[in-house]
């Protein structure tokens, strides 16, 4: 009897856990965003899904606006590659954040880079409109 609680206890802490393990912790997502050397808007041209279930969508269009870093000008045609998982896959459990192709169809796109244009820790921004701009 011990032995079938202890086993549906130890269940009941795994399933809780698998949920919160899917992340870091937040301060290193902060601390990727505030310390990224590339920070750039776009407008979202075409978001390009992987041929598996997961993968890197190819999110392209042109840059809008240069936040911070000088590897980027405005206009400049870009491709980020972008963490995504098609509906109903099972990506590994780990500090990827996996956005499904249709998040990241929005119009504009803020992504925090590495100095060789790489995204920093999945920190891709969906955004519905251009920051700053007023309705």
């Amino acid at each position: 009897m011990r032995r079938w609680i202890g086993a549906g206890i130890t269940a009941a802490v795994l399933g809780m856990a698998g949920e919160a393990a899917a992340l870091l912790a937040p301060h290193y997502y902060e601390d990727a965003r505030r310390t990224a050397p590339e920070v750039i808007v776009i407008a979202v041209a075409a978001v390009a899904p992987p041929p598996a279930p997961f993968g890197d969508c190819a999110v392209s269009g042109a840059v809008r606006r240069v936040e911070r870093g000088g590897l980027y000008g405005l206009g400049q045609s870009v491709t980020i590659a972008v963490p995504c998982s098609r509906p109903g896959a099972h990506p590994p459990i780990g500090g990827t954040i996996w956005r499904t192709p249709d998040t990241l169809a929005t119009p504009f796109g803020r992504a925090y880079l590495d100095a060789a244009g790489t995204l920093i820790l999945s920190q891709y921004e969906p955004l519905a409109a251009l920051p700053g701009d007023r309705d």
